[in-house]
């Protein structure tokens, strides 16, 4: 007879095993909850835009395992149409947020740490690529987040008086707001949402940071 020492170690039974993270029950609940507190401060052009938003909001949560991160892109014909409220919606739920209007691709790729890469949010996107001019003064940032879509695109520069080559890390979840399309390259990564002015008869709730801010 096989002594205890020679036994096969016991299996663990079913409540046994730790269970980590949120129920399927648990998640959906917090899905819903964001998408009802978007659609409070902002008219989205519809429920699937809606449901776009929430669930990129979501991804950004989860940049560490994604391959690709895609862009939302939030563009209008006219102002008023609701970009900059999404915008500051969005800077209150997504993962550790970097907001800018006007920074530099240098400034923006020391910004970005590989292992845990902040989402980025560019407002007035327009003013950086509405005309050919800017377009082409603004080439290095729109190289930058291209690059960023996908995982392993590093931007190399020189550093220091040795010019030593350092590689910096790109990519990183990207909302950019404006009017007017985007450039097609970076069009064409994104998740679009293309929005309007409110209808008569559609509203929504005020935004004021100090107490709608801890909320979302």
């Amino acid at each position: 007879m096989p002594s205890m020492d020679d036994a096969a170690p016991a299996t663990p039974s079913h409540t046994d095993i730790p269970t980590t993270g949120p129920t399927p029950d648990e998640g959906e609940r917090v899905l819903d909850d964001l998408a009802a507190l978007v659609r409070r401060y902002v008219v989205l052009p519809s429920p699937e835009a809606l449901s776009a938003v929430t669930l990129w909001v979501a991804a950004t949560h989860l940049q560490p395992v994604w391959q690709h991160a895609p862009r939302l892109a939030v563009v209008g014909p006219l102002k008023r149409c609701g970009k900059s409220r999404l915008l500051e919606v969005l800077i209150e739920t997504v993962h550790d947020p970097l907001i800018t209007v006007n920074a530099s691709p240098a400034a923006i790729f020391r910004s970005i740490d590989a292992k845990n890469p902040p989402t980025l949010l560019v407002d007035e996107v327009d003013t950086l690529f509405g005309s050919p001019r800017a377009a082409e003064r603004n080439e290095e940032l729109r190289g930058l987040l291209n690059a960023g879509h996908q995982r392993n695109r590093p931007a190399l520069r020189v550093v220091g008086n040795e010019h030593t080559p350092v590689k910096f890390a790109t990519f990183a979840m990207a909302a950019l707001a404006g009017i007017g399309d985007l450039p097609d390259t970076i069009m064409d990564r994104s998740i679009v949402i293309r929005m309007r002015r409110r209808a008569q008869g559609e509203s929504v709730e005020s935004f004021r940071f100090a107490t709608d801010a801890p909320l979302l």
